[in-house]
């Protein structure tokens, strides 16, 4: 039997030594992740800063959604991306602030690399396969891993704490 891989799409912290996965989901593998990114953000509480995301998930409306929850878009644009804003003011900010500052830009999009240390621990830890059969268990499984990967998080956070405390 063939069987179809799945893309899990994660939003992470890029500030911490300890990366929790604030929000996560589950697609086939054809389906695009500029709409994902979007679910993505809307799922996050509280405070988001910088977000950045690479070329998938460059367009005007994700930059505008950035913007409108209180963050800045470092999203790595396309090359046959314009400037002009087409109704999204957060588009054109961002691309004059890549060409005016482009060592900024790159300084702050580089944090994008603390995102894919987190896939790559979350993949190093519990694998890249998924064991069920159906959809609906695939779902359950993925998110049990992610739990398993915040609790874990959590609890190296609160062992550094008491090491501190105690210094």
């Amino acid at each position: 039997k063939r069987r179809d891989f799945r893309k899990l799409h994660l939003a992470s912290e890029c500030k911490n030594k300890e990366k929790p996965i604030y929000s996560w989901v589950l697609t086939s593998a054809l389906r695009h992740d500029s709409p994902r990114f979007r679910m993505l953000l809307r799922r996050v509480h509280g405070e988001i800063g910088d977000v950045c995301s690479d070329k998938a998930n460059s367009c005007r409306k994700n930059a505008a959604l950035v913007a409108k929850l209180g963050g800045r878009p470092f999203l790595m644009p396309k090359k046959n991306a314009s400037v002009k804003a087409r109704g999204y003011h957060a588009w054109r900010q961002m691309m004059l602030f890549k060409e005016k500052h482009p060592e900024q830009f790159e300084k702050r999009y580089h944090k994008r690399s603390n995102a894919e240390s987190t896939n790559a621990s979350f993949k190093g830890k519990y694998g890249d396969n998924l064991y069920s059969r159906t959809w609906y268990m695939q779902k359950r499984e993925a998110g049990l891993k992610v739990i398993a990967h915040n609790l874990r998080q959590l609890i190296r956070f609160r062992i550094r704490e008491t090491i501190q405390i105690w210094d």
